[in-house]
């Protein structure tokens, strides 16, 4: 396999903990492993890390409280470590990132080929704005891979690019890191960045819900993991409905801090509405729990209603979702034992063939459009 030189651009990365900049570190990790030459390129600030590839951070205007390029000089920046390198490739990860966008333009012009892959539905104002966007400058017509985490994504990618060569790229995870031994308790875990589109103050609310339905004796403990803007938020929302001696807030947590809230989980809850795909489910079947969640989603990519865990279309049916398997032992442990079989399509060896794939498909069409 030839190694490439690749340009990892997206707005967001570490320090911000959420599930694109944890799996973009882990990518650029692999890839390097693997011979490639990887560096990623965000407008994220932070300190230097111990990393084993390289990790520029433009600094550059961005919107307040949303960690995204707000000017053209993320453009000028961007245009400048990419001549500076002269990757073989831009692969532009997308959750609504600017800089994602303005890479694939500028690889364009620089006549190198380019990946677009897309980490969240394209839906409501973000569909639009795509859209409206297309209409203008025409990004669908480029030569790029258009890609998705889903299949869930990458239906709405054809329709608004109106390709139909729209790629699956999934997302991976460490398997066999996540096999943990169960001691299971009447809990539910719950792993996300605190965002609003995540829905951990609904979640909250759903717990008390619950508890409505159950006898007190039957109560579940409820561990929210995670930090981000709506944490002190979701504090308010615990205290409100006197909450507290039921939800654990531990915040971020280490992978192995995560594996043994898993350990003791009854069932792992994924409340958002539109997830793209959800690695923490991923993580959670290996780790044998029961899954529910929210459809339509990017979660039925991971998890087989009735086989792996229970898939609401609302509030109410996730709230049903969770009594039925926290009141049902047997349910839950046949559903434990599917979890961890049939895994093999997320682990990060597939992933990186798949990602080499369509580099060699990116480049190859990118030949023929010259």
């Amino acid at each position: 396999m030839k190694k490439y030189r690749i340009a990892l651009v997206t707005d967001k990365y570490l320090p911000i903990y959420g599930g694109l900049e944890l799996f973009l570190r882990e990518l650029a990790h692999e890839l390097t492993l693997r011979g490639h030459e990887a560096h990623v390129i965000c407008v994220t600030p932070g300190e230097p890390r111990d990393e084993i590839f390289a990790v520029h951070r433009l600094d550059v205007p961005r919107i307040p409280g949303l960690y995204r390029a707000r000017s053209r000089a993320a453009v000028v920046a961007l245009d400048r470590v990419l001549g500076a390198h002269r990757f073989d490739l831009v692969h532009a990860h997308c959750i609504f990132s600017p800089l994602a966008h303005a890479a694939t333009w500028l690889a364009r012009r620089r006549r190198v080929p380019s990946v677009l892959t897309v980490h969240s539905d394209v839906r409501g104002v973000g569909g639009l704005a795509a859209s409206l966007a297309n209409r203008v400058c025409r990004w669908a017509k480029w030569p790029t891979v258009l890609s998705a985490v889903s299949r869930y994504v990458a239906g709405d990618l054809r329709r608004v690019s109106r390709r139909d060569d729209v790629e699956l790229l999934l997302n991976a995870a460490r398997i066999d890191d996540w096999r943990v031994a169960r001691a299971e308790e009447q809990r539910i875990v719950a792993a996300m960045r605190f965002t609003i589109r995540k829905r951990p103050k609904q979640l909250v609310r759903m717990l008390s819900s619950l508890h409505a339905r159950l006898p007190r004796s039957r109560w579940p403990k409820l561990a929210l993991v995670g930090d981000g803007p709506e944490l002190p938020s979701v504090r308010r929302e615990v205290a409100r409905l006197g909450l507290q001696e039921h939800v654990e807030l531990p915040g971020y947590l280490t992978q192995r801090e995560l594996a043994g809230q898993l350990a003791r989980a009854a069932v792992f809850a994924v409340p958002s509405r539109r997830e793209a795909l959800s690695i923490a489910a991923i993580e959670a079947r290996a780790a044998a729990v029961p899954v529910v969640a929210r459809i339509p989603s990017g979660v039925a990519e991971v998890v087989e209603h009735g086989v792996h865990g229970l898939l609401a279309r609302d509030d109410d049916e996730f709230v049903a979702a969770l009594a039925t398997l926290l009141g049902d032992p047997a349910l839950r442990a046949r559903m434990s034992g599917a979890a961890r079989r049939d895994l093999e399509r997320f682990e990060w060896r597939r992933c990186l063939e798949r990602h080499e794939e369509l580099y060699a498909t990116a480049i190859e069409r990118f030949s023929r459009s010259e």
